[in-house]
């Protein structure tokens, strides 16, 4: 597990260090944790997928967290970002770049072992894969990066932020959307469609519109039970 510490207080650093050690103590990870004394020094430094998890000092002497967390969520925006902060003042913000949470000053030993826990479950997300074909070519495709998967006549297109993938008629759908169908993000909205929720950005009355503003039709059918399912999602995923 690759960690960077951002802290203008070596004292503080050297306190996570030691909790983060103890609390891994017992499990199979590599550690390999990485100090900065500024979030300048961090960006500097920074290449998206390099850290697993990034704990960040809210108060800095020169940028502040928040304005370094919305820089390396443009970066990297599948990095597990926690807040370290003595204050509240900035947890609605922290929704906003998707913290994973915030751990308040000084952080006490079961909730860093909680948070690395939840990082290391969010991280076997991010590694999930769809495996397809196409003609001789096999895609390995990060379930993240997928928007919805929908059956157009006799192909399927897989949709992406900014283009899509099609598949011909010797993959069925069924088979092809069996395996993101065992994951919390993806949902059945309509006959021969599958959205993923983590790149919903509104739902209306009937359909969702997708963060890259894209439309997907919800039936009317299955409404109310994928309104359910969604504003569920949105809540956990808020409190987490």
């Amino acid at each position: 597990m690759k960690i960077a510490i951002v802290d203008d207080d070596v004292n503080d650093r050297e306190l996570l260090i030691q909790l983060i050690k103890a609390s891994l103590e017992h499990e199979a990870y590599t550690l390999d944790i990485t100090q900065f004394d500024s979030g300048e020094s961090l960006l500097e430094a920074f290449e998206p997928e390099q850290f697993d998890i990034c704990f960040l000092d809210i108060y800095m002497k020169e940028m502040n967290g928040m304005t370094v967390a919305r820089k390396l969520r443009a970066l990297d925006p599948d990095l597990s970002i926690v807040f370290l902060t003595s204050s509240k003042d900035y947890v609605y913000e922290g929704y906003e770049i998707h913290a994973l949470r915030y751990l308040l000053k000084p952080p006490q030993a079961e909730y860093v072992q909680a948070v690395l826990f939840e990082c290391l479950k969010q991280s076997q997300k991010n590694q999930r894969r769809l495996t397809v074909s196409v003609g001789k070519k096999i895609h390995e495709i990060p379930y993240r990066n997928l928007l919805y998967i929908m059956s157009v006549g006799n192909n399927i297109e897989i949709h992406f932020q900014d283009s899509h993938l099609n598949l011909s008629a010797r993959h069925t759908f069924s088979k092809t959307v069996a395996p993101l169908l065992t994951d919390e993000r993806f949902l059945t909205c309509a006959r021969g469609i599958v959205v993923n929720l983590s790149h919903v950005k509104d739902i209306q009355k009937d359909g969702f519109l997708m963060d890259n503003g894209e439309f997907v039709p919800i039936s009317r059918r299955l409404y109310p039970s994928v309104k359910n399912t969604y504003i569920d999602f949105q809540f956990e995923h808020i409190l987490s």
